[in-house]
């Protein structure tokens, strides 16, 4: 039993189910990776959905811009039609000084157009906000702004939490009119 015949067929025995072995386990890790996905399509639009539709919606019917600015993250980045850039810091500066002069919120509409749900459970969604604004002048009297919008927004899940981490604005159209 101990001639260099047998020794052979028993070593290549065992490099064979360690190899096997190899690839079973990357095998494992290739479909864990795969499947990890845990987050449904479904799910993601409700999310979305919730989220455009109910704190968005609230911060420009009631001027409170922190309920937009909590789904704001510090590494947050945005490009605009035109290709400028900003950060979360500009974008926390900015966006409260919208409401200084608003008289009242007459519509805000949302559509989700399309929701993705990339690899890392990352929400991509393109969405599109229609908004009919009644703004006062220095001088007295108001005006109207309409605004069309639409964007590529990803969100991710931090900590129980989503937080739009990236958005891009495809399409930006507004139309300002004095109040009859």
């Amino acid at each position: 039993l101990t001639s260099k015949s047998h020794v052979k067929p028993l070593s290549a025995f065992y490099a064979a189910k360690e190899k096997a072995m190899k690839k079973m386990v990357v095998l494992f890790f290739l479909f864990a990776t795969v499947f990890a996905q845990t987050l449904t399509e479904d799910r993601a639009h409700e999310i979305i959905d919730g989220i455009y539709k109910g704190d968005f919606r609230e911060a420009f019917a009631t001027k409170n811009p922190d309920l937009f600015l909590k789904y704001i993250p510090d590494d947050f980045t945005s490009t605009l039609v035109d290709g400028q850039t900003f950060d979360a810091t500009a974008l926390r500066q900015v966006f409260p000084t919208r409401f200084a002069n608003q008289v009242r919120l007459v519509e805000h509409n949302v559509t989700i157009e399309d929701v993705d749900v990339l690899s890392d459970d990352t929400i991509s969604a393109i969405v599109t906000l229609y908004t009919l604004e009644e703004f006062s002048k220095p001088d007295g009297g108001t005006y109207f702004v309409t605004a069309i919008g639409t964007y590529r927004d990803d969100w991710q899940e931090r900590d129980g939490q989503w937080y739009e981490i990236r958005g891009t604005q495809l399409r930006n159209q507004t139309i300002t009119a004095p109040r009859p």
